[in-house]
């Protein structure tokens, strides 16, 4: 285990071919915060709730503009809470979230995108069940909930049949394990709990067998290491976690054994900065992690480690003179983007690409030392949302293009696309080589987002499939297209040219 200090890189020179973020809506008019959270991607639409200032904190969603799409509490009161950085989860044709509609409390929810959002599972028919946090994997939806009997603790909900079942009573009786960190790992979801002997630590749960088990007591003792950031890489499991006698440090999992990776300040202080949960910690990126380090001496700044040679290295100072704090990595476009503070011009949003130095994106709060905060960040289709704050806005929801993702294909995507002709002065065509019957919708829009066709979902065989665009009678310029699967999901996009 090493820790080096990487030569410090010059700013100077980094460009790229990223456009500017672009206010999608000034939902809650003037310098209001519509406060846009729990950003997610479904089907052709970025999901989100926000308030407006008049309907509360609702279901809102984007596709070539943003509009309230259902008000689930009515009038004035919220059916959704204000959580940063949480996700919510698909599976199949809906996605699930929290939500209250003014009779059942805070209950687990699901929207197929077009009716009206509905009551998935109450927990607590007597109250609220407070879900907190939703993850789905394989056909099932894991949720923390809250019981008067139970307190707080892992719960699922089996989409094809509704089936509603507690998984845990980690901390027994009425305490709360308050679960949180859900991800799936070699057949298990793996996760964080509260028990009272132990501590906050890490846990997981078996569907095969549906146990749950203590992995580990990382903290020995009533002490908690509170694990957080998990990702899996390389068929490994990695996550930051505390200890007396390291602080916190970055640590990896195999499913057997656990090793730590750093102690960058050579002490017992943090040398991985906590994070709020969901917020996102590590990000692996040409195979290696990059996360916030802290030396001990300038404060939380860029770090990367290299598991090729076991050693952690700070790759850039954003702030010279202090704390830079990078935080919310986001892959997109073939770089990372995430939010830091340079020290002039407060946080906002950055991005690297493995080699030249970072650079930031944009001032998008150009008030002197005023930061704009992005949060949220979400990767969906060939654009990057995210919040941002400014004095005139509020917090509102923003969007980024880069011109890389332009042309994208999802790695589970069996098969090969081409247009031509391309550029063409009138019809074009998509080509889709496929490696096995596949099911796919298209649409092709224009560079602002205003679509020009939309197809439903249709069955191309294996082997060569034709799908004709006649853009005869559209203007010059570029069109976007984009295949999606049955369930919605990305599979490839790409530029057509109209010349």
């Amino acid at each position: 285990m090493k820790i080096r200090l990487l030569s410090t890189l010059l700013l100077a020179g980094s460009l790229y071919a990223t456009a500017q973020p672009t206010l999608i809506k000034d939902i809650n008019p003037s310098s209001g915060d519509a406060y846009p959270s729990w950003v997610s991607g479904f089907g052709n639409k970025v999901v989100f709730f926000a308030d407006n200032g008049t309907d509360g904190y609702e279901l809102w969603a984007y596709d070539t503009a943003a509009s309230l799409q259902y008000n689930i509490n009515p009038g004035a009161a919220s059916g959704g809470f204000l959580i940063f950085n949480s996700k919510m989860a698909q599976s199949g044709s809906h996605i699930y979230f929290p939500a209250d509609n003014g009779a059942n409390g805070l209950e687990l929810f699901r929207w197929n995108g077009t009716n009206a959002p509905e009551l998935a599972t109450d927990v607590t028919p007597s109250g609220s069940s407070s879900v907190s946090e939703v993850y789905a994997h394989d056909g099932r939806v894991y949720f923390s909930a809250t019981t008067p009997a139970n307190g707080s603790e892992l719960w699922s909900y089996t989409t094809s049949s509704a089936y509603t079942q507690r998984l845990t009573d980690i901390s027994t009786g009425i305490g709360n394990s308050n679960p949180y960190g859900f991800i799936a790992y070699k057949d298990k979801i793996y996760f964080t709990a509260t028990s009272t002997t132990m501590g906050a630590e890490l846990y997981s749960y078996n569907p095969t067998t549906n146990t749950v088990s203590n992995v580990l007591d990382i903290n020995a003792g009533l002490g908690s290491s509170s694990p957080q950031g998990f990702i899996v890489a390389n068929n490994k499991l990695y996550f930051s976690a505390y200890t007396n006698s390291f602080g916190r440090e970055l640590y990896v999992f195999d499913g057997i054994n656990l090793q730590r990776l750093t102690n960058i300040d050579n002490s017992n202080l943090d040398g991985v900065p906590p994070v709020a949960i969901n917020q996102v910690q590590l990000i692996w990126f040409k195979n290696k992690i990059y996360f916030a380090g802290d030396d001990g001496l300038s404060g939380p700044e860029f770090y990367e480690y290299n598991p090729a040679n076991g050693v952690a290295s700070k790759v850039y100072s954003i702030n010279p003179t202090g704390s830079s704090n990078p935080q919310h990595f986001t892959y997109y476009g073939g770089k990372i983007f995430f939010t830091a503070d340079d020290g002039t011009h407060g946080e906002e949003l950055w991005k690297f690409d493995g080699n030249l130095a970072p650079a930031m994106v944009a001032d998008i709060d150009t008030n002197i030392g005023v930061g704009s905060s992005p949060a949220n960040l979400l990767r969906w289709g060939t654009r990057l949302y995210f919040s941002a704050y400014t004095v005139t806005s509020g917090t509102e929801l923003y969007r980024l293009t880069d011109s890389v993702a332009l042309s994208v294909q999802n790695i589970s995507f069996e098969g090969n696309v081409t247009v031509f002709p391309n550029p063409t002065t009138g019809n074009t065509n998509i080509k889709l080589d496929v490696g096995k019957d596949t099911q796919l919708s298209y649409t092709v829009a224009d560079i602002s987002g205003r679509l020009v066709y939309n197809s439903a979902v249709a069955k191309y065989t294996k082997g060569n499939n034709i799908i004709e665009i006649n853009l005869q009678a559209a203007a010059a310029g570029t069109y976007i297209y984009k295949l999606h699967d049955a369930k919605g999901r990305l599979m490839a996009s790409g530029k057509i040219q109209k010349q």
